[in-house]
């Protein structure tokens, strides 16, 4: 369960739909970091002899591998915002985000408000990240 708490971020220009669609990003970190550990591999290849849509090649070792460089960049995007908001606080960051765990189980070595405003700093720069990524 992720930390709920509500950020003000419309001093970045962040709308409260886009804040959200972050939360909800970095709620997937652990998923597709186990994801990856378990996705390398070759696919099996099924002959059913079924016929298949013209034109639409299949190729199961190709699809899971671009779907494995899709989760990873997933998964470095959000590294790299944690790590460029604080290089001694990103693990705390991440464990927040990701997994939900609130600032007074963390051990955080910092006050409480100036994690959040990490915390923000941090949702800023996934923002940034997201978005360049994007384009």
């Amino acid at each position: 369960m992720a930390d709920r708490r509500k950020l003000d971020m419309s001093m970045f220009d962040i709308s409260e739909y886009a804040y959200k669609e972050l939360q909800y990003f970095c709620m997937q970190y652990r998923e597709k970091k186990k994801a990856i550990e378990d996705g390398y591999g070759v696919q099996a290849v099924r002959y059913d002899n079924l016929p298949h849509s013209s034109g639409n090649i299949s190729d199961p070792t190709y699809a899971n591998a671009s779907r494995m460089i899709k989760m990873k960049e997933d998964v470095e995007i959000i590294e790299r915002a944690a790590k460029e908001t604080d290089r001694e606080l990103y693990r705390y960051i991440i464990r927040n985000v990701s997994d939900g765990i609130p600032f007074e189980y963390l051990n955080v070595p910092c006050g409480r408000r100036q994690f959040y405003n990490k915390r923000r700093l941090f949702f800023y720069k996934l923002y940034c990240l997201k978005n360049k990524n994007a384009l």
